[in-house]
């Protein structure tokens, strides 16, 4: 999986620091293209997805889930179940790799990383709310 890095560890670390500190995808890639390293918004949202950098409280979105499919470039998106969700988090938590979960859910790998990336980040927020309770 995956090629060449386009970010050294250092950047990495970079850039989870930069995000924790609310700059938004957008300037971190920017920042590091202005400084010759070329890098996508969406590797950048990626990469902090991957290293679970998410922005301060108070500079996050609001979260909506859609129920209906929807097209994105020219391609019709399948939003996840509250069910699908479960299955793909009871099959990860029991080993399952992600091209056994692919041939049971019928999703793209691509897809099942980013949701579980995704509902990862939804339980570190739900922690972090009821911990400032």
């Amino acid at each position: 999986m995956g090629g060449k890095r386009t970010l050294s560890d250092a950047q990495i670390d970079e850039m989870c620091t930069l995000r924790e500190d609310g700059w938004t995808i957008n300037q971190i890639a920017k920042h590091f293209t202005d400084a010759g390293t070329q890098i996508s918004p969406s590797a950048i949202d990626w990469q902090c997805m991957s290293f679970g950098a998410d922005a301060p409280p108070h500079k996050r979105g609001v979260c909506t889930q859609p129920v209906e499919p929807y097209s994105r470039r020219g391609h019709v998106v399948r939003p996840y179940t509250p069910e699908e969700d479960a299955l793909l988090v009871a099959m990860r938590s029991e080993g399952v790799r992600v091209c056994d979960i692919m041939r049971r859910t019928g999703r793209p790998p691509n897809s099942i990383r980013a949701r579980l990336l995704t509902l990862a980040r939804r339980e570190a927020r739900a922690e972090d709310a009821i911990a400032a309770e």
